[in-house]
């Protein structure tokens, strides 16, 4: 199983940095993308999927007080939510048919 999340974790910070194409990544980011990950995974596999909606509100939430005419940063914004959503359901998804979870 926490090979399964690392490789999950591998593959979502791979794939943001590639398609974003960010080089370097801060520490502070990756260990905010992980914390993300898991407040979704965790939250969907205790059978909670209002969780995708509390996380877009904090996400937007702390989106308000940025420069929002950069079409660039929206962008990039929202890509990697969208892969970090998609890393969380594919996590659960195996979870729930690899495991036996669910």
């Amino acid at each position: 199983m926490l090979v399964g999340w690392l490789v999950m974790e591998l593959f979502a910070n791979i794939s943001i940095n590639v398609i974003l194409g960010h080089s370097n990544t801060s520490w502070s980011s990756f260990g905010k993308g992980v914390l993300e990950r898991i407040f979704l995974s965790v939250g969907i596999l205790a059978g909670y999927p209002h969780v995708i909606i509390a996380f877009g509100a904090l996400k937007i939430g702390t989106r308000l007080h940025e420069d929002k005419n950069s079409k660039i940063s929206n962008d990039y914004f929202l890509v990697g939510n969208f892969i970090s959503l998609l890393a969380a359901v594919i996590y659960v998804y195996s979870c729930f048919n690899f495991f036996g979870w669910g």
